[in-house]
């Protein structure tokens, strides 16, 4: 459950679902004691709440992410929203600033000084955002 575009349908889903619960609720309910049911967010933080457990705090990533070998989705799932800002907003910055460096490179009246100097300071950009 959960994957993009899966449940378009919700008519369907929703059918789907309800004869998941009803045939498990009629067919191995008393056996398991475990009943299917539709729930809400309150129910399921007052189902947590009841069981009275303390719950170890993350302050770092989860583990990188990776949908096939070699194909890793590190920060995709960051809970550090902030940092995901800062670097859309350096990767916004950069392709400005290349665009600019370009004008600038192609005006007759920029010395060859001007031009390395904004090279360098491109280069410094770049590997800045790379890292972070």
């Amino acid at each position: 459950m959960g994957r993009d575009f899966h449940y378009m349908n919700a008519e369907m889903s929703f059918v789907s679902l309800d004869n998941m619960i009803n045939f498990w609720n009629e067919n191995h309910m008393a056996e398991t004691n475990i009943e299917f049911i539709y729930s809400t967010p309150s129910m399921y933080v007052d189902a947590i709440a009841k069981e009275n457990i303390t719950w170890p705090t993350k302050y770092d990533d989860i583990m990188p992410y990776a949908d096939s070998e070699d194909s890793f989705w590190t920060g995709y799932f960051t809970s550090r929203a902030n940092d995901k800002k800062y670097i859309r907003d350096a990767g916004h910055t950069l392709h400005s600033s290349n665009k600019m460096f370009a004008m600038s490179s192609i005006d007759q009246q920029t010395t060859s000084a001007e031009v390395d100097e904004m090279i360098n300071a491109k280069e410094i950009m770049m590997d800045v955002v790379g890292i972070v």
